[in-house]
């Protein structure tokens, strides 16, 4: 006789899962009830964690009161230990790898960002200097072009004279403001300070100081004027010509604490660079044209004076020599045509012009080194060679 199964042997319909596994549940004991809405919470939870949707079947053949239901819930909470685990170790890689990535992106959104500042820097400094000016001037104009770009609160420029000593040439505030009393052979010189021994060591391009407090208290600085004014950090850049010897200093301050500490260091270095470059390559242009100028000038020009000298001093001498031994009746037949003391007096003024001109030659061969600028002669700047204004260099 074939065996009946529970669901023939009960003809009334099953009551709802939902009403069963509660009256499963409320038949427990109370531990046990306690244990059993734990589990279900947990089995929840990690279906959550899992990703998964629980799929409902009519497991009642298997559960007929607490004593089963506890141990089935166990191991569905068993089995999806590994998927939580292996979703959660996913999940973890999928964390390092958008942490790398955005790294990467910072390192490339601050590599653009450095590559277009310093595209900005070439060109303002490209610009600098539309027509001739002194080394103190395009060295203004450089310090100005970094302040601006670079967000500084001030510049001070510095230039080596003949006997080597750093020069103060300029300075100025990003807002006109006051700029600090500064001394004109400033405290940099001494051989001790960081910058200048990062001047004597032919490899530093620059030196970035964020204490400018004296010596004494552990700073970087020995009169403390910059600090004592407010300003926290210094960026100082070298400059270095093609021998690597320096010729020049653009020195950067900022009221911040460790303002300039923000640019990468590769940034600084071609930023130095480039500064030395175009500062270094516009002096030399400019020094250039002037000693081929100068060079052209004094071949000619010492020439030709050479010949109108000689010429004037010939006549003269002769003019002079008929004043001397000519009777006073040829004296007064000569005066009859011309005066003889007013032709006298234009040959030695033509003689003092002629020795200004050389003067002025002499000044131009000078103006290689130092030049002097004569500003706006009818709307342009012209140099300065009157040897009567401008004393030529000593014999």
């Amino acid at each position: 006789m074939p065996s009946r199964t529970r669901q023939d042997a009960c003809p009334l319909p099953p009551r709802p899962l939902r009403q069963e596994l509660l009256a499963i549940i409320g038949a427990a004991p109370a531990p046990v009830r306690q244990a059993i809405c734990e589990l279900m919470r947990s089995v929840k939870a990690g279906l959550d964690a899992a990703g998964k949707r629980p799929t409902f079947v009519d497991a009642r053949a298997k559960v007929f009161d607490w004593r089963s239901l506890l141990p089935m819930l166990t191991d569905m909470r068993a089995k999806l230990d590994p998927l939580i685990a292996a979703r959660l170790r996913r999940r973890g890689k999928a964390k390092q790898a958008l942490a790398h990535m955005e790294q990467q992106f910072a390192t490339l959104r601050r590599s653009h960002e450095d590559l277009s500042l310093t595209v900005q820097i070439i060109y303002a400094l490209i610009n600098v200097g539309g027509e001739f000016q002194t080394p103190e001037e395009v060295l203004e104009q450089s310090a100005e072009v970094l302040i601006e770009l670079l967000e500084a609160d001030l510049f001070v420029c510095r230039l080596r004279d003949a006997s080597g000593e750093w020069i103060n040439v300029a300075a100025n505030t990003s807002h006109g403001t006051s700029t600090p009393i500064l001394v004109r052979a400033m405290e940099e010189s001494i051989p001790g300070h960081p910058v200048m021994q990062a001047v004597a060591g032919k490899k530093w391009s620059y030196v970035l100081s964020n204490n400018l407090m004296s010596s004494e208290r552990g700073g970087e600085s020995y009169d403390c004027v910059a600090y004592q004014e407010g300003y926290r950090s210094r960026l100082a850049f070298i400059l270095r010509g093609h021998d690597t010897k320096p010729f020049g200093l653009i020195m950067l301050y900022s009221r911040s604490v460790d303002f300039f500490s923000h640019y990468d260091h590769s940034f600084l270095s071609d930023c130095s660079r480039i500064v030395s470059l175009t500062v270094g390559s516009r002096l030399e242009v400019g020094r250039d044209a002037l000693a081929k100028a100068a060079g052209g000038m004094a071949h000619v020009g010492n020439n030709a004076l050479s010949v109108i000298k000689n010429c004037l001093e010939l006549v003269k001498e002769d003019m002079e020599a008929v004043v001397h031994t000519g009777t006073r009746q040829a004296l007064r037949d000569i005066g009859t045509g011309f005066d003889l003391m007013r032709e006298m007096e234009l040959i030695g003024c033509a003689l003092g012009g002629a020795e200004r001109l050389r003067g002025a030659i002499a000044n131009l061969l000078s103006a290689v080194d130092n030049p002097r600028i004569m500003h706006y002669i009818r709307g342009e700047e012209v140099l300065d060679l009157d040897p009567n204004t401008c004393p030529g260099p000593l014999e």
